[in-house]
Parts: structure tokens; C-alpha cells; sequence
């Protein structure tokens, strides 16, 4: 894994420390942890802005048409 350095300010690294320390894990872990997380939710909300554009853009007939497509249909749910 490459090695990246970024300087912190002191308050904020003795907050990392204890952290890690409460956590028993490395500074470098949590730091890791943090970024993934941080990744995986910008991810997500960039998914669910994808879908929602995609909905609002598609096609999917009027509620009078569905409405009407299904009275249409047998009741064969059981």
C-alpha cells in the first residue's frame, strides 16, 4: 500500500490518538476507515442522484394508463 503524508493540526492529531487508542487500533487505521467511509458515501449519493435522474426521465406512462392496464388484467394474485 503506498504511503501518503499530510500534515494535521496538533489538536486534531491528539484527537486521532486518542481515538485509536480508545479503539485499539492505528491512527493510520482510523484515518483509512474515515476516507473509505467518507468514499462510499459520496458513492452512494452519486448512485442515488444517478436513479433519481433517471426516473424523473423516463418514461413510465401516466397513472390513468397503469390504472387502466391493470383493471384490465385478471386478479390472479391468489
Amino acid at each position: 500500500m503506498p504511503a501518503v503524508s499530510f500534515y494535521l493540526p496538533e489538536g486534531t492529531l491528539r484527537e486521532l490518538r486518542a481515538e485509536a487508542r480508545a479503539r485499539k487500533t492505528s491512527v493510520s487505521r482510523l484515518i483509512r476507515t474515515a476516507v473509505e467511509a467518507q468514499l462510499d458515501a459520496a458513492a452512494r449519493k452519486k448512485a442515488k442522484g444517478d436513479l433519481t435522474r433517471m426516473l424523473r426521465t423516463a418514461d413510465l406512462g401516466s397513472w390513468d394508463d397503469t390504472h387502466a392496464e391493470r383493471t384490465r388484467e385478471p386478479d390472479d394474485r391468489g
